[in-house]
C-alpha cells in the first residue's frame, strides 16, 4: 500500500524541486501547480500551531473551487502535498512554479486563498500574517498588495 501510495505521490508531484519544463516531470504541469497550492493553503493552516477543522474547510473548499477537482482527488493532493511540504525546506520550490506559470491575477487569487485559509478560524494570528507577506514576496507580489486582499475576497 505505502509503494502503491508512493508511485501516486511521485507521479503527482514530479519534480518540483527540480527543472519544471514539461519533459522532466512525470506529472502534468496543472496537476503540479495544484499540489504547489495546496501546499501553500496547508503551510497556512499550520503557521499559527494548530489547524482547525474551519481552516481544514477553507482549504477543501479553496481547492475544489479553483481547480473543479472531486474529493478523491482532493484527498490525494491533500496528502502529497503534506509529504512534500515535510520534506521541503522552503517554500521556494512551491513558490517558483508557480511564478512560472501563474498570471499576476492567478497568484493574487492564492493570497486570497491563503486569507481565506487564515480567516477560517475567526483570527489572523501574527505568524499567519507573516506566511502571507512571505509569500508574497516570492510570489512577487507587493506587501500592501497582499495585505489589501485581506478584506477583497474578489
Amino acid at each position: 500500500m505505502k509503494n502503491k501510495f508512493l508511485n501516486i505521490f511521485t507521479t503527482l508531484m514530479g519534480s518540483l524541486s527540480d527543472d519544471t519544463t514539461a519533459s522532466s516531470s512525470l506529472a502534468p504541469l496543472e496537476r503540479r501547480l495544484q499540489l504547489a497550492t495546496c501546499a501553500l493553503l496547508l503551510e497556512m493552516s499550520k503557521s499559527d500551531n494548530s489547524v482547525t477543522k474551519e481552516e481544514t474547510d477553507a482549504i477543501v473548499n479553496a481547492l475544489t473551487t479553483a481547480y473543479n477537482i472531486d474529493t478523491n482527488e482532493l484527498s490525494m493532493l491533500k496528502s502529497a502535498a503534506e509529504d512534500e511540504l515535510e520534506n521541503s525546506t522552503s517554500l521556494r520550490s512551491f513558490t517558483s512554479l508557480i511564478n512560472e506559470h501563474y498570471s499576476t491575477q492567478q497568484k493574487e487569487e492564492i493570497i486570497r486563498l491563503l486569507w481565506a485559509v487564515a480567516h477560517a478560524d475567526g483570527k489572523i494570528d501574527k505568524h499567519e500574517s507573516h506566511l502571507i507577506r512571505s509569500v508574497a514576496d516570492l510570489l512577487y507580489i507587493p506587501r500592501e498588495h497582499a495585505m489589501s486582499l485581506r478584506n477583497n475576497p474578489h
